[in-house]
């Protein structure tokens, strides 16, 4: 009667197991695999910017920002410092915060001093329904065949970003 009721917990120990929901991030990171398609309004005058307009064979990275968090702060002046080492890469910031935080942000840190980072609005947050990033910064960084290769959930350093994309 013991072994009996052993293999009946047993049994339902591992169904159990075996039925708990998937991890959702792995369904996230699926679809995320090759550049989405994206339209991102950008600073300083809310042209359109597209994943069309992204230059083949090279590095891109996709970093999720709000202006007024330290963190996005902090990772924007890394970002400015390394500006000789980072300028092959391809860089878009996106934020769904009204874009005047975002034009402020974009003149106060100088990004119009690397014009190899894009920054602008996702606000209709397609992008983020896609990524569903959950901390911020949240950066992907893809290879030049376009194909995701690293993600990073808060500060990365410039460092890491560009060891990333080799």
């Amino acid at each position: 009667m013991k072994q009996l009721a052993l293999s009946l917990i047993l049994l339902s120990v591992f169904t159990h197991c075996y039925s708990q929901k998937k991890d959702p991030s792995a369904a996230i990171l699926k679809n995320i695999q090759q550049i989405p398609v994206f339209n991102i309004h950008i600073a300083p005058d809310s042209i359109a910017f597209t994943n069309d307009q992204l230059q083949k064979d090279k590095p891109f990275v996709l970093i999720f920002f709000n202006p007024d968090c330290d963190h996005c702060q902090k990772e924007t002046k890394e970002l400015l410092a390394y500006k000789e080492e980072l300028k092959e890469i391809q860089i878009v910031m996106v934020s769904a915060l009204p874009y005047k935080m975002i034009k402020d942000f974009y003149a106060e840190y100088n990004i119009v001093s690397m014009p190899n980072i894009k920054m602008g609005q996702d606000a209709t947050y397609a992008l983020g329904t896609k990524y569903k990033p959950g901390k911020f910064p949240a950066i992907f960084v893809y290879d030049t065949s376009g194909t995701l290769a690293k993600v990073f959930a808060g500060n990365a350093g410039a460092p890491a970003i560009i060891e990333a994309t080799k």
